[in-house]
């Protein structure tokens, strides 16, 4: 059910839309009603997260959140390999290059990992040797000195620091003492350490460490990465209590950033660590590898695991955020929508500012569409999910709806096809529409740009004086509505062959002069 502001006037110019969208580099078959040369470009919104479904208040709240989580999401979880889950994301040919050129910057650092004795961290030595290895970067860590979940966060914190510094040094020698000499990432996001805090807009969530945004706010809408540390092994399937727990920094985040494709939450669970990756539709956990030793005296082939999953660590940490949990790059901190050409006439994303001038060869200079309108909706932790934004476009208020469906249903878009075609009356005007991911993890994610269609049916009657709604225009009006109403849905149903299967008082919307139309086709079939 959504709230949709009233309607305005119908914008002067007709609409485009796409025939493909390319995103994040990879490529996406559309619903493109027109097929025309140009479509939109998605940039990262700026707004304020949403309430949560049960009040963060206090611990008890919090607990049966996460229960309530536990139990959305625990029959959603599934193992998958490392190189099957980069493959989803259309990035084996990435990376592959980049593992290639990585065995001795990280080779070191593999030599002077610690081992977690019981709760402590320690020094290695190797097999055979009457000597303790050298601790190199991690000379005068502050995590030898400290003890349970608390060592186990501030050895990844500092890990992660001497990974980018030793990355760093190899890009500025040109590259000439590693692998092949190629330029290799280097660091983006800021990590941060709340152990004892809350995140803020997050309620009370103290994820362990996060990775934010560079040059943003520490907050909810800013946050990249999340990091929870612990000191034993997570069993497979992972318990109760670790999985509401990560379930719930995930919620938050998916309540607050409108283009994210999934949430990926970085487990380091005693020597182990693992990516578990929030999508719509399950929950993956995959596991990278370890990060430190278990036992003293380790071996060559110990080393080379360790070394192993730090390429992987890294490699993950430094993807751009249109590869890395967002269908679009949110690392600007844009807010906008822009249809942008590119050489072979299909639609491109494009990066650019909130009030940037129309990209280069455009010549349509109101073609930049501000999503900062967000309409609040009820999130769910997994399975369909919509956000909806009022804006303007060309001159009029319209409404951008960005969906995420299961794969085995028709394209809202399709549906609103299907009833165009066979002419039924009383649904919105759809100008724009087409698929920004195809297949992702088993959803799809699809744009509408659809006409402003005025106020909820409540709202509407509700916005008459009490005397008004004891007269008799007031009886023809509520008989008018209803009438209308009935007509759409059974000319829907006889002329199109779609059940709408979602009628409820905020899908239907009447206008300033009685128009009434039915919205939110995305349960049809």
């Amino acid at each position: 059910m959504t709230d949709y502001p009233e309607q305005s006037e119908q914008p002067s110019t007709p609409m485009r839309q796409i025939g493909r969208s390319v995103v994040g580099g990879m490529a996406a078959s559309a619903s493109g009603r027109s097929g025309s040369a140009t479509g939109p470009s998605f940039q990262s919104l700026s707004v304020d997260p949403t309430k949560v479904l049960i009040p963060t208040s206090d611990d008890k709240d919090l607990e049966e959140r996460r229960k309530w989580l536990h139990s959305s999401l625990t029959a959603r979880g599934k193992t998958m390999e490392f190189q099957d889950f980069l493959g989803h994301l259309g990035l084996p040919a990435v990376y592959d290059p980049f593992e290639a050129d990585a065995p001795q910057l990280f080779q070191s650092l593999a030599k002077s990992a610690p081992f977690l004795n019981k709760s402590k961290m320690e020094q290695t030595r190797m097999e055979g040797a009457a000597k303790l290895q050298p601790l190199g970067a991690f000379e005068n860590s502050s995590f030898f000195t400290l003890d349970k979940e608390k060592a186990v966060n501030a050895y990844f914190q500092r890990l992660v620091d001497v990974m980018c510094e030793e990355a760093a040094a190899h890009n500025a020698s040109s590259g000439q003492a590693v692998g092949t000499g190629k330029t290799l990432p280097e660091r983006v996001y800021d990590l941060a350490d709340y152990q004892t805090k809350e995140v803020p807009g997050g309620g009370k969530h103290k994820m362990d460490l996060v990775f934010f945004y560079p040059h943003r706010p520490e907050t909810i809408p800013n946050v990249h990465i999340i990091v929870e540390g612990k000191l034993s092994r997570v069993p497979d399937p992972i318990d109760e209590d670790t999985l509401g727990q990560i379930a719930d920094y995930q919620y938050s985040v998916w309540k607050a950033q409108r283009t994210r494709a999934f949430v990926p939450v970085l487990l380091v669970h005693g020597t182990q660590l693992d990516l578990v990756a929030f999508t719509r539709d399950h929950w993956y956990r995959v596991e990278l590898g370890p990060v430190s030793y278990g036992k003293q005296v380790v071996r060559n082939q110990d080393i080379e695991k360790v070394r192993l999953t730090m390429a992987r660590l890294y490699y993950l940490i430094t993807l751009p955020s249109e590869r890395f949990g967002h269908f679009c790059d949110v690392n600007g901190g844009q807010q906008c929508l822009r249809f942008v050409p590119n050489a072979d006439e299909n639609s491109v994303l494009a990066t650019v500012e909130s009030h940037a001038k129309p990209a280069v060869g455009s010549s349509v200079s109101d073609d930049l569409i501000d999503l900062s309108g967000y309409i609040e909706r009820f999130i769910h932790p997994r399975g369909r999910l919509a956000h909806v934004f009022k804006t303007m476009y060309r001159g009029a208020t319209a409404i951008i709806k960005l969906s995420w469906t299961p794969v085995d249903r028709l394209p809202e878009g399709a549906i609103y096809e299907i009833l165009e075609k066979a002419g039924v009356q009383g649904v919105p005007r759809v100008y724009d529409s087409g698929l920004l991911k195809n297949n992702f993890f088993g959803h799809r994610l699809e744009y509408l740009v659809l006409e402003d269609c005025g106020s909820s049916i409540k709202d509407y009657l509700l916005s008459k004086h009490a005397e008004d709604r004891r007269s008799n225009a007031f009886s023809e009006s509520v008989k008018s509505i209803v009438q209308q109403t009935l007509s759409c849905l059974v000319q829907a149903r006889v002329k199109g062959n779609i059940l709408h299967r979602d009628i409820s008082p905020g899908n239907i919307r009447v206008a300033r002069d009685g128009t009434v139309k039915v919205i939110d086709w995305g349960y049809a079939k």
